[in-house]
């Protein structure tokens, strides 16, 4: 009976196993839908909205054009305002793609090199001689957050920061892990500032903004006039942390249909030559389990199943209230872009790539909804 039941045991768990895996590895082909292509991505957006209970605005491109765009519920739902396509967002780490371009833009100019060790320009950071440009770009510097140094609810400048973070010890030797980190792209802000001798928001605006012809995305909230409250689950969220805590690595705030503006602008070469363009794009080090994404300069990087084996970039962006996404797939210029008001459960990179999947027409695999 004893040996009976270890059977039965070793049994259920070789099923449980199997039948993970199975759900795993399953897809779609989503043949469900007919139809156009807008009217395709109507339909499983409209279900998607429903199901995960999402409240924003999504966007998505072919061609640099896009094909479907659509708010759903409310930018303040207090005084019944809906979401629109012209809907302002916090775009959270978004940002980070913007600050990682202006350092590129003045690799360009040569100006600086991504090989280049910070005590360059702060040359008494402790380690600095030991931590590169590129370390602070692919996270992978070792410094500390510095949210646990300070007040995150006052102001901060971006030389104040300097002067805290000189008295902080690496968490690790630059460039042997990965530990995803706001503070290191703060100092890269800094460092954009040392060298263009401008505010890293005004680099932004003449150097980034301006070329790719966005004209609604902003800095600070003062400045924008159709700004989506922020909720958790749709009850109203007070983010206490200021917003200069963040500088260069979440502060911006955007719309849809810039920051289609600004993946076209990178596309296009318009912001970066093509070798800087695919510095940018190249992944160098593990950032997710199983090494399925890989972390370039301001992005996630795959080529493999989790992007149908397509090259692919992709972001995401997390603050109280706020979720936002982008993936671009280059070669076949497709774009996903989701701006989102209600931070709760659901995660935007497996709606983001649904999304894709239905453009490129390729099988969607449902392991995608763990990453």
């Amino acid at each position: 009976m004893r040996q009976f039941i270890k059977l039965f045991v070793v049994f259920a768990c070789l099923m449980l196993v199997i039948t993970g895996t199975t759900i795993a590895l399953a897809s779609t082909g989503h043949s469900e839908l007919q139809g156009s292509l807008a009217h395709k991505l109507n339909v499983f957006m409209d279900e998607k909205a429903r199901s995960e209970h999402f409240n924003g605005v999504v966007l998505v491109a072919k061609d640099g054009k896009p094909v479907f765009e659509k708010g759903y519920g409310f930018a303040d739902k207090e005084a019944g305002i809906p979401n629109q396509t012209d809907t302002e967002f916090r775009i959270a780490s978004l940002t980070k793609s913007f600050t990682a371009v202006s350092i590129l833009q003045l690799e360009q100019q040569g100006k600086l090199k991504t090989t280049d060790p910070i005590s360059k320009y702060i040359p008494d950071f402790p380690d600095g001689d030991k931590i590169t440009i590129h370390y602070l770009l692919t996270h992978s510097s070792g410094v500390k957050d510095h949210a646990e140094l300070t007040d995150t609810t006052k102001p901060i400048t971006l030389p104040d920061l300097i002067d805290l973070m000189k008295k902080q010890t690496l968490l690790f030797d630059p460039g042997t892990e990965y530990k995803y980190s706001n503070t290191g792209y703060m100092i890269l802000a800094y460092i954009v500032e040392k060298v263009s001798g401008q505010h890293y928001g005004e680099y932004y605006k003449e150097h980034i903004f301006k070329p790719a012809g966005m004209e609604h995305t902003y800095l600070r909230q003062a400045q924008v006039k159709n700004f989506a409250v922020g909720y958790e689950n749709m009850k109203k969220v007070v983010d206490r942390d200021d917003e200069s805590q963040l500088a260069g690595a979440g502060d911006l705030i955007s719309t849809v249909g810039d920051m289609l503006c600004y993946i076209n602008a990178l596309n296009d070469h318009k912001l970066l030559s093509e070798t800087e363009t695919k510095k940018m794009e190249t992944g160098y080090i593990d950032s997710s389990e199983w090494g399925v994404f890989k972390y370039g300069y301001g992005w996630n990087v795959a080529n493999n199943i989790i992007s149908f084996e397509r090259p692919m970039i992709e972001h995401n962006g997390s603050l109280p209230g706020y979720k936002s996404d982008v993936v671009d797939f280059p070669d076949d210029r497709v774009t996903v872009i989701l701006l989102s008001n209600n931070h709760g459960s659901w995660t935007t990179g497996p709606i983001a790539r649904e999304l894709a999947s239905i453009c490129l027409d390729k099988r969607y695999w449902f392991m995608e909804k763990d990453f």
